[in-house]
């Protein structure tokens, strides 16, 4: 009996073992996910151009100082980052982790950066916001800005996540309020090749009706567990079985790309989900 409770023991410990090996995994190890992207909309001086998208961080500890994430970003040689948004966690304290993550990352290559929802429903808005900005961040939520090379030009705008506006409860008109923002913010686009930084996937039938090139968000976490087939299971304002999680897509004029992010929020675990980063390099045609 001794004998035979001592084994179960020792399978159970190895069981355990191994799945905390296999969640440690999931929830660290980095995977960076590479793209081209092609249009005759890209300038010939922009050729070969690249961008590493940051998403969704959740002040997630990657190694001391964050340093598996930078290290894995350097790798990247961008010309630019983008933030789209989650750089903090609103659940969490830690939020000189994220901000301090994001001075790295500007010491790499310039950065762009838009607010996620814990960022517009953290407990002190102003306060995060402007500690983010003090950065010296390149603040795409409310700017347009226009990158040179030679003759040639392209456009990098954003904007505020929804819950700027609060939500459905406090605010029955929000999505009104948003069309509103995203009309304010984008009506001038079309004259460039135009990235936009929006950090909700989901709402990208309201982003393709205006003239730009190409999207960047996250949100949605990959769907937190992806399995075969099904993939995503799960992500936030998308439900079950969720359209939007990762990748690219496509509608009218605009691609959209997706990062499954980095970090994790309310469900503490990612499975066959690595936290990502998108590198993206430009293709003039």
């Amino acid at each position: 009996m001794m004998k035979s409770r001592a084994n179960i023991f020792a399978v159970l410990t190895g069981f355990f073992i191994a799945l905390g090996r296999f969640l440690w995994v999931q929830n660290k190890n980095i995977f960076t996910r590479k793209v081209t992207h092609q249009s005759s909309k890209i300038p010939a001086s922009f050729d070969g151009f690249k961008i590493t998208q940051v998403s969704d961080y959740h002040n997630t500890y990657f190694g001391r100082n964050g340093k598996h994430l930078l290290q894995a970003v350097k790798e990247t040689n961008p010309d630019i980052i983008l933030v789209t948004g989650d750089l903090i966690d609103r659940r969490t304290t830690n939020e000189k982790r994220g901000i301090q993550m994001l001075a790295s990352l500007m010491e790499i290559a310039p950065c762009y950066y838009v607010t996620g929802n814990h960022e517009a429903f953290y407990k002190d808005f102003e306060g995060i916001y402007k500690k983010i900005l003090n950065t010296g961040v390149n603040n795409a939520s409310t700017n347009n800005f226009f990158i040179l090379r030679g003759d040639d030009t392209i456009e990098i705008t954003g904007i505020h996540d929804l819950r700027i506006f609060g939500d459905e409860e406090t605010n029955p008109n929000i999505y009104n309020k948003y069309d509103e923002m995203l009309d304010d913010r984008l009506n001038h686009v079309g004259d460039y090749f135009t990235i936009l930084l929006a950090h909700r996937p989901e709402q990208f039938p309201r982003y393709s009706k205006y003239p730009v090139d190409l999207i960047f968000s996250g949100h949605a976490h990959g769907g937190q567990i992806r399995l075969p087939i099904v993939k995503g299971l799960y992500a936030p304002d998308q439900g079950v079985l969720p359209k939007f999680t990762e990748g690219i897509h496509t509608k009218n004029n605009s691609a959209l790309i997706i990062s499954r992010g980095l970090g994790n929020s309310r469900f503490p675990w990612r499975v066959f989900n690595r936290p990502e980063i998108v590198s993206v390099t430009l293709k003039a045609k």
